[in-house]
């Protein structure tokens, strides 16, 4: 593969069935990473093996990197990109920066707000790598606790590219620290309960915006309960840029819970470029054909990085394992090993038809 030109935009989407990345050329050579997977073999993060593979020093030109929420599947190799990318910054969602839960973190204790199977120690990862960085003997933390209205990334040249966070909410991050922190009533005083959140509601929504097509990242941020919370605040926010995106990654492996006619009438142009990532994990992967069928009534350029749905033949394997796995498993679907690879390219300054998608490694059009 060629890597793109200085002056073209690039965002490329990564998964498997189960694990998301996104790649997003901002520029001049300078790149942003936003939430990790692993690559066939499972030993090294997807985004490496492509940027090395297109001739980037990961060293000096990745400038951002960036972890939406702590799911498995979005943060697995993350600690590993850090310590390659040895300029970058750093950010999470700012629901996350309280004493409580880095002291959590620090301890691998088993907390809601991350995956334990491995996001605790993912995250404790992170900060050790952070603390390589300096010889000072407090302990380094994220660069930028992400939430509605930072700005994450600006650069002055003619394709003028930023990058802002749209989420969590000023609502979401008062909930989650009172969730963390916990409440001690008094005696005789009513107990009122912060709303309770999870790692989807903490999510961070991104905006690319340039000096002509603008890129929507919608992680997995789900509706939200109320105005204050989740996609809803997000388009009653008086600090989004008021800007439409041309490019979308559809939030969620577009579940119906991510979606509100809001964002495609009011944060995207009509029939924009769609990208999603299945999830195979659970009784009911991601997206449905229900799903499917729903985005695909909002824009005819809908695309997956797998062949979906998965196929429910799985491999052959010997007598003795399928017995077994028929009696601790109801059902089986295979699932691909190779992330599939959905790159979109187009020239800053350009317009929405100008985006164009090449399909690798088993990414398809829905």
């Amino acid at each position: 593969m060629n890597p793109p030109q200085a002056n073209e935009l690039e965002l490329s989407l990564f998964g498997a069935g189960i694990g998301e990345c996104v790649v997003v050329h901002l520029g001049a050579g300078n790149w942003m990473v936003v939430d990790s997977c692993l690559n066939a073999a499972g030993d090294k993060p997807i985004v490496l093996e492509y940027l090395e593979g297109i001739g980037v020093d990961v060293a000096s030109q990745v400038s951002l990197i960036l972890i939406t929420h702590w799911h498995d599947d979005h943060i697995r190799g993350i600690a590993q990109i850090l310590r390659y990318a040895t300029s970058a910054r750093f950010g999470c969602s700012a629901a996350l920066n309280s004493k409580e839960f880095l002291t959590l973190v620090v301890a691998d204790e088993d907390i809601k707000l991350v995956e334990h199977t491995s996001g605790a120690s993912e995250f404790a990862d992170v900060l050790k790598a952070l603390d390589s960085r300096t010889s000072k003997p407090c302990r380094a933390g994220p660069d930028h606790w992400a939430c509605d209205g930072l700005r994450l990334y600006s650069e002055a040249n003619p394709c003028r590219v930023e990058v802002h966070a749209l989420s969590p909410s000023s609502q979401t991050v008062t909930d989650t620290k009172g969730d963390i922190a916990g409440l001690i009533p008094t005696a005789h005083q009513i107990i009122r309960r912060f709303h309770s959140t999870g790692p989807n509601d903490l999510s961070v929504v991104l905006l690319v915006s340039t000096a002509g097509l603008h890129l929507l990242l919608g992680a997995d941020l789900e509706r939200g309960g109320d105005r204050r919370r989740g996609w809803q605040a997000i388009l009653g926010s008086a600090l989004r840029p008021r800007v439409t995106s041309s490019g979308y990654k559809v939030a969620h492996h577009g579940s119906k819970n991510a979606d509100i006619d809001g964002i495609w009438d009011n944060l995207l142009v009509n029939n924009p470029c769609a990208v999603l990532t299945p999830f195979a994990r659970g009784p009911k992967p991601l997206p449905s054909d229900d799903d499917v069928s729903r985005i695909k009534k909002k824009t005819n350029r809908l695309y997956c990085t797998t062949a979906w749905p998965p196929t429910k033949s799985p491999p052959r394997r010997d007598k003795a394992v399928e017995r077994t796995m028929r009696e601790v498993v109801r059902s089986r679907r295979a699932v691909r090993k190779c992330p599939g690879h959905i790159r979109v390219r187009a020239p800053f300054g350009g317009k929405p038809e100008d985006l164009m998608v090449d399909l690798f490694d088993g990414a398809t059009a829905l």
